[in-house]
C-alpha cells in the first residue's frame, strides 16, 4: 500500500497566456513528467470575479436540505440523464476497493444548446453558469492545441489543432462534465482511515481542471516511488489568486501511449474540516477513436508507457485493451461510470 509522504509535489508553474512554441515544450514536458502543472489564472482567459461566484453558489446549493437536493439525483430524469444532478454523502467510489466516499457533488454538463434541468439555486444562475463553462472550455482548447503543437502532428492530420478539433462542442455531445465538490465536516476521532475524502483514481477525460480554495489543501499525487505527495493550493506567494491546477486524463494517455501522464490522486484530510473544490472535465466527442497520435514524437516514444497502461486498466477493473482494437471515448467513459456507480454499459 502506497504510504503518505509530506514532501512537496514540486509541480512546475506554467503561463500559457502567450502560447509559445516555448511554453508548448513545457507543457508537454510537465505533462510528460507529472500529469500536473499549475496554470497561472489571467483574467482575461477567466476572471476570478467568475470563480469566487461559482464558488459562492455551490456554498448556497450545498447548504440545502438533502430533500429538496435529491429532487435532482445523481442520473435520474429530473437532473437530465447519466452523469448529470447530485451525488448524496458517499454516493459514488472513485477507488473501487474503498467505499463511498464522504463528499457530495452536483454534475453539469454543458449546454447543447441549453443547460440540463437545474435545481435552486443553479438555476437562478444558468447564465453565469454557461459563462463559466466556456471559459473553462476555451482554457482546456488552448492547452490541447498547445500539446498538439509540442508533439509535432503532422500538419496533414490536423496538426496543433488535432486534439481540440475532437473536442470541439460545435460537433456533436461529449462526456464532458463540470462538478461541484462539497467535504462535508466529519467527526475525526474515526482514524486515519476517515481522512480519505477521495479514493486513489485516476480522471475519465482528456483534462481536468481543478479550482481549490485557499487554506483547504488535501490533494495528494502518487509518485513513481508508491508514495503520496501534497499538491498545495497556492504554490506561490507571487501570485494573488490560486493558480488552476490542471491534470492529464486517461484519455490523452491513451492517445499517447502512455507518454502523457494520467496520474494517480486522492484527497485525504484529517481535522474533519469542510472543503470546497470545483472540477471541469473536459472530454473528447464521443465517437473520438482512442488510437494513437500522428506524431513523429510519439511514434520515437514507441512502447515505453504499454505496461503502465495496462496495469492502469487492470487496477480500474476495465479488462484488457480487447485485442488492440480502439475504444471510442464513449465507451470508455461507459466502462468508467460501471466501475463508479455499478451502472450498466
Amino acid at each position: 500500500m502506497p504510504q503518505p509522504d509530506q514532501t512537496d509535489a514540486n509541480i512546475p508553474m506554467i503561463d500559457i497566456s502567450n502560447p509559445t512554441p516555448d511554453v508548448a515544450q513545457q507543457v508537454l514536458d510537465a505533462a510528460s513528467t507529472h500529469g500536473f502543472l499549475f496554470v497561472q489564472q489571467h483574467d482575461f482567459l477567466l476572471p476570478s470575479e467568475q470563480v469566487e461566484s461559482m464558488f459562492n453558489l455551490s456554498a448556497q446549493f450545498f447548504a440545502q436540505p438533502t430533500a429538496q437536493k435529491s429532487t435532482h439525483a445523481i442520473h435520474s430524469e429530473a437532473a437530465g440523464g447519466i452523469n448529470r444532478g447530485w451525488v448524496t454523502m458517499a454516493g459514488e467510489a472513485l477507488d473501487p476497493s474503498h467505499p463511498g466516499d464522504p463528499k457530495e457533488a452536483f454534475n453539469i454538463s454543458p449546454p447543447h444548446p441549453d443547460l440540463q434541468p437545474l435545481p435552486s439555486p443553479l438555476s437562478d444562475s444558468s447564465t453565469e453558469i454557461k459563462k463559466f463553462l466556456d471559459s473553462c472550455h476555451a482554457i482546456c482548447t488552448r492547452i490541447l492545441t498547445l500539446l498538439g503543437t509540442a508533439l509535432g502532428i503532422e500538419k496533414k492530420e490536423g496538426g496543433e489543432k488535432w486534439f481540440a478539433d475532437r473536442h470541439d462542442e460545435s460537433k456533436g455531445p461529449s462526456g464532458t462534465i463540470f462538478r461541484m465538490l462539497f467535504y462535508p465536516q466529519t467527526n475525526a476521532a474515526h482514524g486515519a482511515a476517515s481522512s480519505i475524502r477521495a479514493g486513489a483514481h485516476s480522471d475519465y477525460g482528456s483534462i481536468t481542471l481543478l479550482f481549490r480554495l485557499p487554506g483547504q489543501p488535501g490533494l495528494e499525487i502518487l509518485k513513481p516511488d508508491q508514495t503520496w505527495a501534497a499538491v498545495p493550493v497556492h504554490p506561490s506567494s507571487d501570485l494573488v489568486t490560486p493558480p488552476i491546477l490542471v491534470n492529464i486524463g486517461d484519455l490523452l494517455s491513451f492517445w499517447t501511449n502512455g507518454m502523457l501522464k494520467s496520474t494517480v490522486h486522492r484527497v485525504t484530510f484529517s481535522g474533519g474540516e469542510e472543503r470546497y473544490s470545483m472540477a471541469y472535465f473536459c472530454h473528447p466527442l464521443d465517437g473520438a477513436r482512442l488510437e494513437a497520435v500522428p506524431s513523429m514524437v510519439i511514434e520515437a516514444f514507441g512502447n515505453k508507457g504499454a505496461d503502465e497502461l495496462e496495469s492502469q486498466r487492470e487496477r480500474l477493473g476495465l479488462g484488457g485493451s480487447e485485442g488492440g482494437e480502439a475504444l471510442t471515448a464513449k465507451e470508455h467513459l461507459d466502462r468508467r461510470l460501471k466501475v463508479t456507480y455499478g451502472l450498466k454499459a
